[in-house]
């Protein structure tokens, strides 16, 4: 059986790169004065920032005691509950509030 990377070869390339879209995607969300307080992705779609960016797109947090792992300097989490990867802000609004956005091609808004 092959893994997940081996099947991830064999499939026809992604139609964008989601490693721009989020690099977009976060620029435009800091652009607009919100803080970014975590970002959550599938299975699938950290395989590809890892396919995409390098080893180097993902870390793992250095402190061994510290479960975390970071794209760029944001908290970036396994999401089991949601396909795609998407980008919590906190809101505006009351104290404690958070507002998610998906991630898609580097041009839509």
């Amino acid at each position: 059986m092959a893994t997940h990377l081996q099947r991830a070869d064999r499939d026809d390339p992604p139609p964008w790169p989601l490693t721009a879209g989020l690099d977009a995607k976060l620029a435009a969300l800091r652009g607009r004065g919100f803080e970014v307080a975590w970002i959550e992705a599938s299975r699938a779609d950290l395989t590809r920032l890892v396919m995409e960016g390098g080893e180097a797109a993902i870390r793992l947090d250095p402190d061994p005691a510290v479960d975390r792992a970071w794209y760029g300097d944001t908290e970036i989490r396994h999401s089991a509950a949601r396909e795609g990867t998407w980008v919590f802000v906190r809101s505006e609004g009351a104290a404690g509030d958070v507002n998610a956005h998906q991630v898609g091609p580097p041009d839509t808004p």
